[in-house]
């Protein structure tokens, strides 16, 4: 098709030349101004023609997409390698920092266990008291008793359950040492009815205002006295025995020594009495015991819940 157009362009542009200046035919040479006519002096500049093609230009025999059936080849890319972290150094254990113990409690021969327990206990007693006890024993060959004490000098049992042990190491230390070692009076004052064995009782010795509640003297009761009028059966032993319970009593079951002290004058002079010279707070146990009416023969063996010393005084 565009050859034949091009044939008829030529043939029209070959009859305005011989027309000459007749004009009596247009051609596309005068649509061009520097081909006009009546312009002097100018000619008309005709366009070479291009020559017709002897064949027609055709699409392409072959296209350009890939053969239907054509063999995909998976081309494998390697993964890029992760980069290489630095190397962490390992962290430098830091040793847990070593506990101080009191130094009668921090000897070789006792365990661990049973060094905190010791150390936490005795803590609580202050500081001259501390110093009054000169020799701990903790003993692992199962001894005929549980606990000894006397004013500067403690034997415990080392096979006991951890709560009886801190419970007789209560008993031991809060009563016994507390009362013959810290409270002791003077002996200007003279010697009361009150022995302790050998050991006398001084009439100046505030432990006295506790003994004569129940007792006349290191072993008789005064009249009137009944069980419950003691917070234990081993309470009622002597009054020596009567004040270590109490003190084990106000500390570890406070809630239950206060119940009936509210029914009982007696227990409630001695609750007073505890309140007044034993320099140490109920705050580190919860007892686990209740009052149904029958009087426990060893206050040592009622359950309790134990708050450690030093998450107390932090609350």
């Amino acid at each position: 098709m565009q050859g034949r157009a091009l044939l008829l362009i030529g043939v029209v542009l070959t009859i305005s030349n011989a027309s000459g200046s007749t004009g009596a035919s247009v051609s596309l040479a005068e649509e061009t101004p520097s081909a006009r006519e009546d312009v002097p002096g100018t000619a008309v500049n005709l366009v070479a023609l291009l020559p017709i093609p002897d064949t027609e230009h055709e699409a392409r025999r072959t296209s350009r997409l890939l053969p239907k059936y054509t063999t995909w080849r998976a081309i494998t890319v390697p993964e890029r390698a992760a980069p290489v972290a630095a190397p962490v150094p390992a962290p430098v254990p830091v040793p847990a920092p070593k506990r101080i113990f009191l130094a009668v409690v921090d000897q070789p021969d006792i365990q661990e266990r049973h060094k905190i327990i010791a150390d936490e206990v005795l803590r609580l007693l202050p500081v001259h008291c501390q110093k009054q006890l000169q020799n701990f024993y903790v003993r692992y060959e199962k001894p005929e008793r549980r606990g000894l004490a006397g004013k500067s000098t403690i034997i415990l049992d080392g096979t006991l359950p951890d709560d009886e042990f801190r419970a007789v190491l209560i008993h031991e230390a809060l009563g016994h040492v507390f009362d013959l070692g810290c409270l002791a009076g003077s002996p200007t004052s003279g010697a009361s009815v009150f022995k302790d064995g050998n050991e006398t009782i001084f009439r100046d010795d505030p432990s006295l205002a506790f003994y004569r509640i129940s007792w006349t003297n290191s072993t008789t009761r005064r009249n009137g006295m009944t069980d419950t009028d003691f917070v234990s059966g081993y309470a009622s032993s002597d009054p020596f025995e009567d004040l270590a319970e109490s003190a084990i009593y106000y500390l570890l079951h406070h809630q239950t020594f206060t119940e009936r002290a509210r029914q009982n004058s007696v227990l409630a002079m001695k609750l007073k009495w505890l309140q007044t010279f034993l320099p140490v707070q109920p705050v580190h146990s919860v007892t686990a015991d209740t009052w149904n009416g029958q009087l426990p023969w060893d206050a040592t063996k009622l359950a309790y819940t134990w708050q450690n010393p030093s998450m107390v005084a932090g609350q």
